[in-house]
């Protein structure tokens, strides 16, 4: 029996569909079932919340693999309720499923990471820059101490049609926000290629365990990705440079998320690509044409339901 959490969530909703071709039992826990029975009707859904341990009493049974996509992923929320959420929140999952479970799948982050100077293998002595990296740092310690078989796969951020992480960043490249002259790289995933990952990690006879960074074949230079998601939005971009760029955030409030946008991203998948075979498998600009499509389709739709 698989027991999955972030189900109804971006990453959860591509992943299940992989996990139900196991022919293993689905369970799934999620703080709304009616929301979740219609979009899983095949499965078994169960009221909880990783906050609340008493919700969680009985979901262990006969659960042999846990998928651990739930979490809270901010840039800006207080460090205490990261905490709760993706260190806390994992803690009680570990706990409710003890001693059934033999395996866990773990949704990390290359937030564990900082700012990366060169390339990032997963034995890199890097330095969460937030409060989130922090959390998902400690999560996977939990998570190693546990005695359970466990795949943890460090994830860059995720892209692609249908990513609510990218509404906010498209909305302000729309509205005009200048980019910033630098020369960092930005390393990202397709969820296409998140899917692939924990495919793998799920494939009979998988040797996969421990750590494992997940991205697209390589990465780009910042200034272009930005350059081109503008253009695609149908605007010419604003180059500017990256003091003034800072001030503007500055005054907006968005210091913490311009760095956390900008920093340096590079990420080896070698060991993946070595020990899982994985082959990150899409065009990168198609890809994004495909999103931008879509935030647009998104905004309209938005826009008739206001008016």
């Amino acid at each position: 029996m698989f027991l999955v959490t972030g189900a109804t969530g971006f990453l959860g909703q591509n992943i299940i569909n992989e996990i139900g071709k196991k022919g293993k039992g689905i369970r799934i826990l999620t703080t709304d079932p009616e929301k979740a029975k219609r979009m899983y009707p095949k499965y078994e859904v169960v009221r909880g919340d990783v906050t609340d341990p008493k919700s969680l009493e009985g979901i262990g049974k006969d659960v042999d693999t846990i998928i651990h996509l739930a979490g809270l992923v901010s840039y800006t929320k207080p460090r205490e309720e990261l905490f709760r959420v993706n260190v806390e929140g994992t803690r009680n999952i570990l706990e409710a499923c003890s001693p059934n479970a033999k395996k866990i799948m773990f949704s990390s982050s290359v937030s564990v990471y900082g700012e990366v100077k060169g390339v990032a293998k997963e034995d890199y002595k890097g330095k969460p820059k937030t409060p989130y990296g922090e959390s998902k740092k400690e999560a996977e310690r939990l998570i190693r101490n546990s005695g359970l078989e466990s795949v943890i796969f460090r994830i860059a951020p995720v892209y692609g049609k249908g990513s609510p992480y990218w509404l906010k960043n498209l909305g302000l490249l729309e509205k005009g926000f200048p980019v910033p002259k630098t020369t960092n790289l930005t390393h990202v995933a397709h969820i296409l290629n998140v899917v692939q990952a924990f495919r793998l990690g799920l494939k009979p006879g998988s040797k996969a365990q421990g750590t494992y960074n997940i991205a697209d074949s390589k990465p780009v230079k910042f200034v272009e990705f930005a350059e081109t998601l503008i253009r695609l939005l149908g605007n010419e971009p604003k180059t500017m440079p990256m003091w003034l760029v800072r001030s503007l955030a500055k005054m907006k409030g968005m210091s913490n998320y311009l760095d956390t946008l900008i920093m340096n991203r590079n990420y080896s998948i070698s060991r993946a690509t070595r020990e899982l075979d994985y082959k990150p498998r899409t065009d990168f600009k198609e890809e994004l044409k495909r999103m931008v499509d879509w935030y647009i389709k998104e905004k309209s739709g938005q826009t008739v339901k206001k008016g």
